[in-house]
């Protein structure tokens, strides 16, 4: 910690000098709220006229942000008139004067009851909101999801691909998943997508966020109540393959109270194939051997989640709110595995059986306590944030393994068959995070940000795989995993912002980082983990993270961003522990305990463009181009067992380095009813070992078209393609799907019934190729199949203030003046 007191200071001494941005005219900044509630009105459009010859001249217009806030720079220093609107709102005047000094004003708009009665259009978030730091997906506008898993949702979201395991990516490593801000030990496939507002999207995060995040940040962001009294929604689903799922959310708020409370629960039985095809070749590259295995697998998963938060307003400028959350379920994967060796003949030589009896559950609970101050000072703000999480995953399951050589055309059982082997233990972890963050304002230009957080990972790890003759046990500790392990990182971070001018403004930032992983197995004793920094000192400079962002805001419509970033990938407990990690006969997963973390570089430039017309239409562009150098990554490395051939061995090593540029491109466009988000993105990928180079072009597109028809019917397809891509020792094939949903709403809207297609085409098939001079293998799996649903969604709240829910975005900005 000696290392971290010394360049905190001198971090202090070196952003402690900033410069004055010089402005022309005035600046105007301010907040637009509705009258009733007091909550911000996003999206209302704001307009400053001026007296001209008599007349009254539009001279400036901007348009309010999320939390309803606004600003507007070079106005002329005179008393010029502030002109809201907003459809369903009565428009809002003010007088302000700017002849001495810059305004801050606060707006409050009336609901307009006459025009309310008119209007029948119903307030909408687009699919997707652009900000210079972050992408906002809105997860109500994807109806094919619903129902689903934070998983489901995952694969429409921009930039974002989910692998062959169900883990998120983006652009080719693997992304960091927080859960309100938070990390989470539950999977993708545990979180409802019912509970999830919105997906926060930060693909090249500063150093205000934790080094580890080599992938990009994806946050999602439960529902919680934004209306006064109270409110409700009930959903329910069925589906072909046994599913069911239903969401429960009930909010209340009056006062300085605001409560909320969300249950859900999913179930599914989904039957699922797998295969793999193997050849085994000499050293001049001719056959000798054949193995292939097809594999029935049946999912058999119930999952229940419920989570309850509360906010209590002390004042205007202390808010506390503490949640607490319960999920819990089995999952069960039941395989049925067919296996064959075949000789050069293609005849059968032996062949087996192996059958998995899983017995899984596991049971999540957790507790949040945050805090947030704002001072008189106008964004100045200090913040806490805190958690403890407890998880508990069981491992056990029963194995029955067959064997039988073909002698003489006879079937005979190969020595010491059949197996049985027992599985018992579980992985139980505590998570516990701490984090605050303090942003002082300097003056109107500049601001400094600092922050520390703790975090500590404490993890008990069982796995007892034993072998099973007549009334005997005996516990085999190569294939099995008993083991303590505690990770934790302490940090601390310091920014430096300044507005250059009324346009252009720069971000610095530094965060350091003291992190380490201590692993010990309780059969041998033996240890493993990493420091950083070390007792030495000797890699200090691999636990600093610097950051460095600049953004202009060309006009009201136009923007483009440059950020440069270090970031670290650790190795978790599955890449060192040295425990044998398989259930296929055939391909077996060990640790290594020689992985170190692998150190991640990255630029990115993007530009981001927005065309609004008056008949209608509007067209917005984002387009990023990146360069990521990642250095010493941690891989996969496959080869076949010394002591039997037959058997694929993968471990994982450090390598040379992966190299990726590309451009990625974001387009929303809506005309009318019908509205379509794209997505494009190009990239070069370079893998480097010490023996080998594997280069490829690949690309990843998607597509989400939505058409509103009369009578509040819509429609919406979605589809997403993967190209081929590489690995360091062989390729994934190409993959696409599409899916289908079709939503007919009623009571203004508010209640919906929704059917829904997934993988309309039954395409979703992931084969996994490994080519090596002696051995080719061709694997395939599948994370789902086809099924079809019915979603129905009712609105629990009375309908007191319906018409002021008939919100809409506002008439389209002209910013010509």
């Amino acid at each position: 910690m000696k290392y971290l007191t010394f360049i905190t200071v001198l971090l202090l001494i070196t952003i402690g000098h900033h410069v004055n941005g010089q402005n022309t005219g005035r600046n105007l900044k301010g907040i637009v709220t509705d009258a009733t509630s007091s909550e911000p009105l996003p999206f209302a459009t704001v307009a400053l006229l001026q007296n001209k010859d008599g007349q009254l001249t539009r001279i400036a217009v901007s348009q309010t942000a999320l939390d309803g806030t606004f600003g507007i720079s070079n106005a002329p220093a005179d008393t010029i008139l502030l002109q809201v609107s907003f459809v369903g709102y009565q428009t809002a005047e003010q007088h302000v004067d700017l002849r001495t000094a810059d305004g801050s004003v606060r707006v409050v708009m009336t609901p307009d009851s006459k025009l309310l009665k008119e209007v029948e259009v119903v307030g909408e978030k687009p699919p997707i909101e652009i900000a210079p730091d972050k992408r906002i997906f809105n997860v109500d506008k994807n109806l094919t999801s619903q129902g689903g898993t934070a998983e489901m949702v995952l694969k429409n979201v921009p930039s974002v691909t989910i692998d062959e395991s169900g883990a998120a990516t983006m652009r080719n490593l693997t992304a960091t998943i927080y859960v309100n801000g938070k990390p989470t030990q539950l999977t993708l496939a545990q979180i409802p997508a019912n509970q999830i507002e919105s997906v926060e999207v930060i693909s090249n995060p500063s150093a205000r966020y934790d080094a580890s995040t080599s992938g990009g940040i994806i946050n999602l962001v439960l529902k919680r109540n934004k209306e006064q009294g109270y409110n409700g929604m009930l959903i329910i689903g069925v589906g072909t393959n046994s599913r069911y799922d239903g969401t429960l959310n009930l909010d209340y708020q009056k006062g300085k109270w605001n409560i909320s409370g969300l249950y859900s629960f999913n179930s599914t039985k989904n039957p699922l194939p797998s295969s793999s095809y193997r050849i085994s070749k000499n050293p001049n590259g001719e056959p000798i051997a054949y193995f292939d295995q097809n594999t029935s697998l049946k999912q058999d998963n119930t999952f229940q989640s419920g989570r309850i938060s509360a906010d209590y307003k002390f004042n205007d400028r202390n808010t506390l709110t503490i949640a607490g959350s319960l999920a819990g379920g089995v999952f069960n994967t039941s395989t049925e595995q067919n296996y064959a060796y075949r000789n050069t003949d293609d005849a059968i030589i032996s062949y087996g059986n192996r059958t998995t009896t899983p017995h899984n559950d596991y049971i999540n609970t957790g507790i949040e306590l945050d805090w947030k101050h704002q001072f008189s000072q106008k964004g100045r703000e200090l913040s806490f944030m805190s958690s403890f999480t407890h998880n508990r995953v069981s491992n056990a399951g029963d194995w029955y393994t067959t064997a039988y050589d073909i002698v003489e055309g006879t079937s005979v059982p190969q020595e010491g068959y059949p197996v049985t082997n027992q599985i018992d233990g579980s992985i139980t972890g505590n998570q516990i995070l701490a984090q605050l963050d303090y942003v002082h304002p300097l003056n109107e230009s500049s601001k400094l940000e600092f922050g520390a957080r703790s975090f500590t990972y404490l993890r008990d790890q069982q796995y007892l795989f034993s072998e099973v003759t007549g009334e005997s046990i005996r516990l085999l500790e190569d294939y099995s995993q008993n083991a303590q392990i505690n990770e934790t990182v302490n940090a601390v971070y310091g920014l430096y912002s300044h507005q250059i001018n009324k346009k252009m403004n720069w971000q610095g930032g530094l965060r350091l980082e003291q992190s380490f992983l201590h692993g010990k197995s309780r059969f041998d004793g033996s240890t493993f983990g990493y420091n950083y920094p070390s007792k030495t000192g000797q890699n200090i400079f691999q636990s600093i993270f610097p950051s460095l962002s600049f953004n202009n805001k060309i006009n009201e419509s136009s923007e483009w961003n440059v950020s440069l970033s270090r970031k670290v990938g650790r190795p978790s407990f599955r890449h060192m522990f040295v425990g044998i990690q398989a259930n296929d006969k055939q391909n077996i997963t060990i640790g290594n305990p020689a992985v170190r973390p692998e150190f991640v570089n990255t630029a990115e430039a993007s530009y981001n463009k927005t065309w609004d017309k008056t008949s209608g239409s509007s067209l917005q562009w984002l387009v990023t181009g990146y360069y990521i150098y990642e250095d010493h990554t941690i891989k996969p490395v496959t080869q076949p067992d010394p002591e039997d051939s037959t058997i694929l061995v993968t471990t994982f090593q450090n390598v040379k380095a992966d190299i990726q540029y590309g451009v990625d491109n974001t387009l929303t466009y809506s005309i009318g009813n019908l509205s379509l988000l794209g997505n494009l993105n190009i990239f070069e990928v370079i893998l480097q070992s010490t023996e080998v180079t594997t280069r490829m072009l690949r690309y990843n597109a998607k597509m989400n078209l939505t058409y509103k028809f009369p009578w509040g019917i819509s429609a919406q397809l979605s589809g997403q393609y993967r190209s081929k891509s590489a690995q360091l020792q062989g390729y994934q094939k190409a993959i696409a799907g599409a899916d289908f949903a079709l939503r007919k709403g009623f009571w203004q809207n508010r209640g919906a019934v929704t059917f829904i297609i997934n993988d309309i085409f039954n395409s979703r098939v992931q084969y996994t190729v490994y080519d090596q001079p002696l051995t080719y293998q061709n694997t395939m799996n599948r994370r789902d199949i086809r099924y079809y649903k019915i979603s129905l969604q009712l609105p629990l709240s009375k309908n007191t203030r319906k018409m002021k829910e008939k919100k809409a975005m506002g008439p389209d900005i002209d910013f010509s003046n």
